[in-house]
């Protein structure tokens, strides 16, 4: 066994510093805890930041809440920096998302430990004596007093503990397609809104004229997608196919977003990757990431082509991490399932709640809304603590995607403010723990109402 070189010891351990563990990192913090987060890169965000994925997708609830205070905070520190429209439904510079996140950490005293992977999961009956790391400086091993955080994306504690875990449909076992995104830079947004409105006009799907002197919004977006329904820009997208400037699946799905503060630039849903059966495989990753680049530069020399405003754009910014939607997910005290999420169901310890729709990716989408009962009045889901429990280890929390979630139900679930909310439950709980369990919710809700204070 290698030499540990370095030992740290805290309350609460959180394993990745993106979406959920950043939102536990600062919870657990703001509730008293000593914090350590270990996070294989060298920011903060995760997906958010790393991953380029913006804007924030709306949680479908009236009044769209965030359902984190959290959340909420980091779109008003990003809206102050005029890197955020400061709508619900957030338009965001991921670049500004990581520093901002660091900030808010640094002024809670948590420690980052960057440029950290997990190597290693010491058990003793049910019970994570130390997490084993290794960076630059070696190999160390990490320990939590009150509770560790797998907030890893693809439940890899859980994995490491050698824990059994979901992974992909229940029927097929594929994960959903994954994503490399990015920027596009040196754009003539305004030539380019003229554009899309003028081709939004002749295909009927605005009443938008496309006058060039008519003001475009300040945020929008368009897409390509497979299937029937009309899109603006399709028809260019076959003609660049026809002609061998594009490939068929550069079509199926392709997705722009206006960033808040980079006046020139776009940001990219696309590449998508249908094929990928594991996202979890190291091999399948690093495929993604280098034809994910090469298919990239197709779609810049396209713009720079077919769409007017792109005649000077460049590649501003690639991805760094792979955009994955679904990939492992803990077997937790409870497993959150589809049904729970189309009859808008109820929890004694729910800790987020939620009404976006079931979002499967793939050559043809399943995207479409949940129950519409008309008579409940409450119009959302609720998520229960329970399937953020690990089965199986009495001191691991999951938070985030790879929450215990049947995987349709999970496609719902995985939006950017739902995994912030179920970071913070679990980081709030982690640091309110005691040695013998959970503290009982109506102490969580007096210890939330004090500190909101």
């Amino acid at each position: 066994m290698a030499e540990i070189k370095y030992e740290y010891t805290y309350d609460v351990v959180v394993l990745g510093a993106g979406t959920a563990g950043a939102a536990a990192a600062i919870a657990a913090a703001d509730f008293g805890a000593k914090v350590l987060v270990v996070e294989q890169f060298g920011s903060a965000g995760g997906s958010g930041s790393l991953g380029l994925v913006t804007p924030l997708m709306s949680t479908g609830i009236k009044d769209r809440p965030q359902c984190s205070y959290i959340g909420n905070e980091i779109i008003e520190r990003l809206y102050q920096l005029d890197a955020s429209d400061g709508n619900k439904r957030a338009y965001f510079d991921p670049m500004m998302l990581s520093i901002v996140l660091e900030e808010m950490l640094h002024e809670r005293g948590v420690t980052m430990l960057y440029h950290t992977m997990v190597t290693g999961v010491e058990l003793e009956g049910g019970h994570i004596t130390g997490i084993r790391v290794c960076n630059i400086s070696g190999n160390g091993i990490v320990h939590a007093t009150k509770r560790y955080i797998d907030a890893t994306g693809d439940a890899v504690v859980c994995d490491f503990a050698g824990l059994p875990t979901l992974h992909g449909d229940e029927e097929t076992h594929k994960n959903q397609p994954c994503s490399l995104r990015y920027m596009i830079g040196g754009v003539d947004v305004d030539a380019f809104w003229h554009y899309l409105a003028e081709m939004r006009s002749q295909a009927g799907l605005s009443s938008t004229s496309g006058d060039q002197t008519a003001p475009r919004p300040e945020n929008f977006s368009d897409a390509v997608t497979s299937g029937e329904r009309k899109r603006a820009l399709k028809p260019v997208f076959l003609k660049a196919v026809e002609a061998g400037d594009l490939e068929e699946e550069d079509a199926i799905y392709w997705q722009f977003f206006t960033v808040p503060g980079r006046r020139d630039v776009l940001a990219f849903n696309c590449p998508e990757f249908f094929d990928i059966d594991d996202i979890t495989n190291a091999e399948k990753q690093s495929f993604v990431q280098v034809q994910g680049k090469l298919r990239i530069l197709r779609h810049l020399r396209f713009y720079r082509k077919y769409l007017p405003g792109f005649e000077h754009a460049y590649i501003a910014q690639i991805s760094a991490m792979v955009g994955i939607r679904e990939g492992r997910r803990a077997i937790t005290e409870y497993i959150f399932t589809t049904e729970d999420a189309f009859a808008w169901r109820k929890f004694d310890d729910a800790v987020s709640q939620s009404n976006y729709p079931v979002d499967v990716h793939g050559r043809s989408l399943r995207n479409h809304a949940l129950s519409r009962d008309e008579n409940e009045p409450r119009k959302y889901y609720e998520i229960p603590f329970r399937s953020l429990i690990v089965k199986g280890v009495d001191n691991l929390l999951v938070a985030g995607r790879n929450l215990g979630a049947e995987f349709v139900a999970q496609s719902s679930v995985r939006i950017i403010p739902t995994c912030r909310s179920l970071g913070e439950a679990a980081g709030i709980a982690a640091a309110l723990s005691t040695n013998d369990g959970w503290i009982v919710r109506a102490e969580m809700e007096k210890k939330g109402a004090e500190f909101a204070k």
